[in-house]
Parts: structure tokens; sequence; C-alpha cells
């Protein structure tokens, strides 16, 4: 089972999100917050965690957060250790048990309505030997 990540509303006393990390996503401010865990772990990599937002289009909209090492599409430094990425995508196919466990991605959509979907909050965490996270359409 796979975990899910929310956003929930706290007084901040007690959310497992401390560290932060400000810059800009397409001209507007965008926050980056992850747990100890996470921080942990990316202290330990040579080279940034690249952290992958899609707005995936398929039967239905889904808001994806992928992880990887090695990354074909453009990307942009947060830091040392961090580079981010939003695209927005149209899959191939829309057969749901197909899209569920393959996520098939037919093209890029780079539309001007596309090109102005953006995003204002990402959260990631590092559980049990895996990256896990999710973000704020703003």
């Amino acid at each position: 089972m796979n975990p899910v990540l929310t956003f929930e509303r706290t007084n901040g006393l007690f959310t497992p999100y401390k560290y932060t990390e400000m810059c800009q996503l397409k001209g507007r401010p965008f926050l980056i917050r992850y747990t100890k865990r996470a921080k942990e772990e990316l202290e330990k990599r040579t080279q940034p965690l690249i952290i992958e937002m899609q707005i995936y289009f398929s039967c239905m909209v889904q808001k994806r957060v992928l992880f990887h090492t090695d990354y074909k599409h453009p990307s942009q430094t947060v830091n040392d250790k961090i580079s981010i990425s939003l695209r927005v995508v149209q899959s191939d196919v829309c057969d749901p048990v197909y899209y569920a466990k393959h996520h098939p991605e037919k093209k890029e959509l780079t539309g001007e309505k596309a090109q102005n979907m953006t995003a204002k909050e990402l959260i990631f965490d590092f559980q049990h030997g895996r990256w896990i996270g999710g973000f704020k359409i703003g």
C-alpha cells in the first residue's frame, strides 16, 4: 500500500515538515517543506535529488510526485541537494487498470493553459527506504 501525504493545517508545533526551502517556480514564490528523515537522507547524497511534480491528465486528473537521480527533462536547482521540475502531461491510455499500474505518458502539454498551471508548495519525506511527497497547486 502506498502512503499518502496530505496537507493538514496545524499550529506549526507538531508538524514533521520542519525544514524549508524557498525559491521561485514559474516566477512565483514556491515553498518546499521536508522532514528530518528527508534532511538526513539528502545529506548523504553526492548529487541533487530531482523531484518531479506532475499534473497528469488521463481518465482523471492526478497530481504525482516522482523522485529521480537521472532525469531527461529540464529541472530547476533549489540548492546542492534538491532540484525540482513541474510538468503537465497527458496519458496515451484511458484504461483504469493499465493507468493505475503504469501511468503511460503520451506527451507533455505545452499550450498556454498548461504552462499557466503551477504549484505553490511541495512536501516530502523519506519513509521505509523510499521517497514520498505531495504538492499544492497554486
